[in-house]
């Protein structure tokens, strides 16, 4: 392996982007092939060993993807990195499907390339070959089911999703409501061996807790008072295939047990049943609660964590990732338009600015509702602040709280820095920080309740640091 562990094959028609990443990988010590089109790739990979492929989707004569399937039914172990100018959702998930090592979008950063091609060789070194999805042909629909984003955050879920689709593996999903847990989980189960079977969606919290059991498990005729023919509850409805239980958080502690024996047992016993039923399900959950301070305080069991947390995936806010909603924008308008019977409308600069500096309180779920009173409510083409008024008042009236304050801050601190009569006192810049950072950390914890986490969420800072802050502060 150490005669061919630094060689690297670089598949690009672009000849100028073949040039900088040769010169730019030579420079590092790397031995560099090149390749301008998939037919010149595949006979070099016949005849070389490459512990990296760095390969290009949009190639004039082969298919990116086909490449690469024809490198994973080969047994060729390089670890392939694909390069695109086409940076799509559903681009990310079938090249982690088709089992490259990463991804990444043109244009690229050069130290990035080097730092992943440092740990494409390092996986390649270990023989620590990435799991392999499935080669097959892709289904018709959009395999990214309704995530809409290429911020590096969704563009992240979209490789995890490719990466177990097809692992029969618990996922744990996590994220505030409205960030579209569900959606993950049905881009889960659609990319995976059970497709074709079904997926069956739970909402522990919709469902009342005396009628829960009855409604997971299913029941005998005659179970109890009403029972007057036998259920088939969620468990087997989704035999064969996928269970979504969401907001698992919920669940009562003696359905938390039976939940965990089920899992480790594949069996259940419907109400009113001593025979138990064999089933064959992936279990999915998601929660908007912190499962793990859940358990700290007792509410959830901690053997029940562990065999749910196998594969955690966190799906950020909408504050988090505010370059999607212009695309989540336009991909609500194509949703919408046609069921409403409207025309899309043009956003402009302010409106548009507006919406995507908006905090989204209720993530995706309230964007995708005021996108709909948008094409209800506006009756011109282009969509101004004017037209915000009437369809998204929450958030006019957020920007003019914003410049209310910032008019009020600016006076106060005018009347300070005045008060001293042009004599500036030494570090008065920090002295000045500190009287602002002090009652905003604490308006801010009086409303968590004292919850750090919630608070660092609030302020946009890292937890330790709030920790930090509070120390410094002497905040009580």
């Amino acid at each position: 392996m150490k005669s061919y562990i630094n060689n690297i094959l670089v598949v690009d028609d672009e000849e100028s982007i073949r040039w900088v990443l040769e010169t730019s990988l030579t420079k590092a010590g790397y031995n560099v092939f090149t390749a301008e089109d998939g037919k010149a790739a595949l006979d070099k990979l016949s005849k070389n060993k490459y512990s990296v492929v760095l390969l290009d989707l949009n190639l004039p004569d082969i298919n990116g993807f086909d490449i690469l399937h024809n490198i994973k039914q080969k047994g060729i172990k390089s670890s392939v990195i694909v390069i695109t100018a086409k940076n799509s959702g559903k681009n990310a998930i079938e090249a982690m499907k088709s089992g490259a090592y990463d991804y990444i979008s043109k244009p690229f950063d050069i130290d990035n390339i080097n730092f992943l091609v440092r740990k494409a060789i390092d996986n390649f070194r270990n023989i620590m070959e990435l799991e392999n999805v499935r080669s097959e042909e892709s289904i018709k629909t959009d395999a990214s089911h309704g995530i809409v984003g290429r911020s590096p955050s969704i563009t992240n879920i979209y490789k995890i999703i490719g990466r177990i689709a097809d692992k029969d593996i618990t996922v744990l999903i996590t994220g505030d409501s409205g960030v579209g847990k569900e959606l993950i989980a049905r881009a889960i189960h659609y990319n995976s061996m059970r497709k074709k079977n079904n997926l069956v969606s739970v909402n522990i919290a919709a469902i009342p807790n005396e009628l829960l059991e009855s409604e997971l498990f299913g029941y005998e005729k005659g179970a109890f008072t009403g029972a007057s023919f036998k259920k088939i509850g969620r468990f087997e409805e989704a035999n064969n295939g996928t269970l979504h239980l969401d907001e698992i958080g919920d669940m009562s502690p003696d359905l938390q047990t039976k939940l965990l024996r089920i899992l480790e047992e594949k069996k259940l016993y419907r109400l009113g049943s001593e025979k138990p039923s064999t089933i064959n399900v992936r279990v999915i959950v998601s929660t908007n609660r912190d499962l793990s301070q859940e358990v700290d305080n007792g509410n959830f069991r901690k053997d029940l964590f562990y065999r749910l947390n196998a594969i955690t995936i966190n799906v950020p806010p909408l504050r988090e990732r505010k370059d999607d909603i212009p695309l989540l924008i336009d991909y609500f308008q194509e949703k919408y338009c046609a069921e409403l019977g409207v025309a899309k409308k043009v956003f402009s600069k302010d409106a548009l600015n507006l919406l995507s500096n908006y905090n989204w309180p209720g993530n995706v779920r309230e964007l995708e509702n005021t996108v709909k009173r948008i094409l209800v409510l506006s009756v011109d083409k282009m969509v101004n602040l004017e037209n915000l008024v009437d369809a998204a008042p929450n958030l006019v009236q957020t920007k003019l709280k914003k410049d209310i304050f910032e008019t009020v801050f600016r006076e106060q601190i005018s009347k300070y820095v005045n008060s001293f009569e042009g004599s500036i006192p030494p570090d008065f810049y920090n002295d000045i920080l500190k009287k602002l950072e002090k009652p905003l950390i604490e308006e801010i914890l009086i409303i968590t309740n004292g919850n750090k986490k919630k608070a660092a969420e609030l302020l946009g800072i890292n937890r330790n640091t709030l920790s930090k802050k509070i120390l410094e502060l002497e905040i009580k």
